[in-house]
């Protein structure tokens, strides 16, 4: 299926950028710069295949619905904490990332990872990445968020689309845990088949990545 962009301007086309975002809201309710460059990329008239690797959220789905888009729930962390993928996921990455995401007749076109990758080991990251590029479309976007904090949630949080460029974030626990904090370039090099597009370091904590299928 081929993949419909927005006519972008010459200074589009330059290296993705990396830069700090200046003070924002906190969460639960923030703008998020990373949000709105996935969905300046979108056209109205063209349909997506949309991969959520967070928990279902409604107003994902409505949101989506604008591009006349098909949204798939894979609720990655739930999945994989089930009794047998659970293990497999320990044993054999590559073969649990296969269960998860099976390959379709058509590849999705967005993928939206929310905080997902924080949970994951670098082998479990890699294995991960390399699904995405079985299961995804040239050129594919990808929406990713990295904790840089010495700690974060327990388990992945839920977020709810608000508009194209706010986000509400909805912890499923209270508990916190220590976190991977993966530098940007170990990111990059586990992502592969997949690059970076921008890259905005946020106050509050978070790496925000746009990817891009490569």
């Amino acid at each position: 299926m081929p993949w419909h962009l927005r006519r972008e301007s010459p200074q589009a086309t330059q290296p993705r950028r990396e830069f700090a975002e200046p003070l924002e809201p906190q969460p639960p309710l923030y703008r998020s710069p990373t949000l709105r460059a996935l969905v300046s990329r979108l056209t109205s008239e063209d349909g997506y295949h949309v991969l959520d690797l967070g928990g279902a959220a409604g107003a994902n789905v409505e949101f989506f619905s604008r591009f006349s888009s098909r949204l798939q729930i894979a609720d990655l962390p739930d999945a994989l904490a089930s009794g047998d993928l659970r293990s497999l996921l320990l044993a054999d990455p590559s073969a649990a990332f296969r269960k998860v995401l099976p390959v379709t007749r058509d590849p999705f076109d967005v993928v939206l990872a929310w905080d997902v990758l924080n949970y994951l080991t670098r082998e479990q990251l890699g294995c991960l990445a390399a699904r995405l590029g079985r299961v995804c479309s040239q050129r594919a976007l990808m929406l990713a968020f990295v904790s840089t904090t010495r700690e974060m949630p327990s388990v992945p949080m839920v977020f709810k689309i608000v508009d194209e460029q706010t986000l509400f974030l909805q912890p499923r626990s209270p508990a916190i845990r220590q976190s991977p904090r993966f530098p940007p370039a170990e990111i990059e090099r586990l992502m592969s088949g997949f690059a970076v597009v921008q890259s905005v370091l946020m106050r509050h904590g978070v790496q925000e990545y746009l990817f891009i299928r490569s």
